[in-house]
């Protein structure tokens, strides 16, 4: 015991002698408030009126919202809404905004023009994944559409071209649709992939609804060659080019060690206008003057190489298989030419057994008919759909050459016979691979064209929107473009 207690007695002097030596950390000793704060029990009354204070909060912060959705709604049906419009535009590329902005308010019945125009803008801004990704979103409604299964097929018979249908465009707009989608995939150097969109716009040059052509967009079956020249497959590339050249017999087929291709676009494409009594036939108008015709390719170090014209996009446009065309007759003008030509005869019929004196009743029922007709002519709406793709060029010319680097980038001259225009100019796009290059210009750009969908029917527009069908597709629309 006396053994223990001497221990105890070492051990607190032991512990006397360290506390100087040991500073006091003031966190690390409670305060005696604080112990006797959390101790304290919660005051009942205090907790429920703060439960019931946040209740009210939030009831009054939804009582608000449903106010401005409420007001939204009244004035914006099921949208798009503007703080949607700038949520949806926040990220995207300052001058690519315009276009975005048209695409997501257009909906679903815009979706591929808007996709089209907003395409090209990118390319031409060097937004290389936005113009893939804008493609990619028209050329899926165009293959749905007018691919080459049945499900495509049946859908073309059992469709009525009318302006308040979803835009798919003329076959030369989707043509173009995968032309500039190829040339983005020679950009990466995908050749096979490139391919198939050059012959997918061949194709499509061929199609309409009720219809196919002769294919001859010649530009198309050059550039296949020119996916098989650089995977070094020399048959089937001297197959495409001789298809080409037979369309265009003043093209030439690269040599075999040329490795840079160049595009240079002139101009700008057909405009689409309304024509007809009733405005029921769609034609093409020559678009502005511009000033250059030619364009030559430098590659540094070598002589100037005039480019040749493979295709004209204004040709394509107004005519079927190299036959030309007056215009198109759309969905019903197509029908109140028809009836309105039969009512206008069997009136006449009509009146002039009348004024013959033949009273027979076959007389009396051409005129029946004859009314009849005309009444149904009449009350058929028979404006032309006149959207279209107002940024494509005119003429498609092109060359190659040798650089034995591809990494060489060639400069365009646009000229207006022998003067220059732009002399110079860089390429909008310029790319090389392990196998090739490519190079892409345009005399005339997107940027001074208006970001308003081209041709768009306003009425029709303020029609649709008080649809509630309408509204919720294309609130779905939205809602995909959101997501991705």
């Amino acid at each position: 015991m006396a053994a223990t207690r001497q221990k105890f007695t070492t051990t607190v002097a032991m512990i006397a002698m360290l506390a100087p030596a040991m500073p006091i950390v003031a966190q690390d000793v409670p305060s005696v408030t604080t112990e006797v704060a959390a101790a304290a029990p919660l005051d009942p009354a205090a907790e429920k009126a703060r439960i019931k204070a946040e209740e009210k909060a939030v009831k009054d912060a939804a009582k608000v919202e449903k106010k401005r959705m409420d007001t939204l709604r009244r004035q914006y049906g099921e949208g798009p809404y503007p703080d949607e419009i700038d949520a949806y535009l926040a990220n995207k590329p300052e001058g690519l905004k315009p276009l975005y902005k048209t695409l997501f308010t257009g909906g679903e019945r815009n979706a591929v023009l808007g996709y089209q125009r907003l395409g090209l803008a990118a390319m031409e801004q060097g937004h290389w994944d936005d113009a893939e990704r804008a493609f990619d979103g028209a050329l899926l409604r165009i293959e749905s559409f007018y691919g080459k299964d049945k499900a495509a097929s049946m859908a073309r018979s059992t469709f009525r071209k009318e302006a308040n249908k979803d835009f798919k465009g003329e076959p030369y707009e989707r043509a173009m649709a995968f032309y500039y989608r190829g040339l983005l995939y020679l950009r990466s150097g995908d050749y096979d992939n490139a391919r198939a969109s050059f012959k997918q716009a061949e194709y499509q040059d061929t199609v309409s609804e009720d219809e196919e052509f002769q294919g001859d967009f010649a530009v198309m079956n050059y550039l296949t060659g020119w996916t098989y020249h650089c995977q070094k497959d020399a048959n089937s590339a001297s197959e495409q080019f001789a298809i080409a050249m037979k369309a265009q017999p003043t093209l030439l087929a690269p040599a075999a060690t040329d490795d840079m291709l160049m595009i240079a676009e002139l101009g700008r494409g057909p405009v689409k206008a309304r024509d007809g009594a009733s405005s029921e036939k769609m034609i093409f108008t020559a678009t502005d003057f511009y000033p250059e015709n030619e364009a030559h390719f430098v590659i540094p170090g070598r002589q100037p190489i005039p480019a040749l014209v493979a295709s004209s996009v204004n040709f394509q446009a107004t005519t079927r298989g190299g036959r030309a065309i007056d215009g198109i007759l759309q969905g019903k003008a197509n029908f109140k030419q028809t009836t309105g030509t039969i009512g206008d005869v069997a009136t006449q019929m009509s009146l002039s057994s009348l004024q013959s004196g033949n009273f027979s009743s076959g007389t009396m029922g051409l005129a029946a008919a004859g009314a009849i007709f005309s009444m149904f002519a009449a009350a058929a709406k028979t404006e032309a759909d006149i959207r279209g793709w107002d940024g494509l060029p005119d003429k498609i010319t092109l060359a190659t050459g040798k650089t034995g680097k591809t990494s060489v980038e060639p400069k365009v001259t646009f000229m207006n016979g022998a003067s220059p225009v732009r002399e110079g100019q860089k390429p909008m796009m310029v790319a090389d691979t392990d196998k090739c290059g490519v190079s892409w210009s345009r005399s005339q750009d997107v940027q001074a064209l208006s970001a308003e969908t081209p041709g768009e029917d306003l009425n029709l527009v303020r029609s649709l929107s008080k649809r509630k069908d309408q509204q919720l597709r294309d609130k779905a629309f939205r809602n995909a473009l959101t997501a991705n």
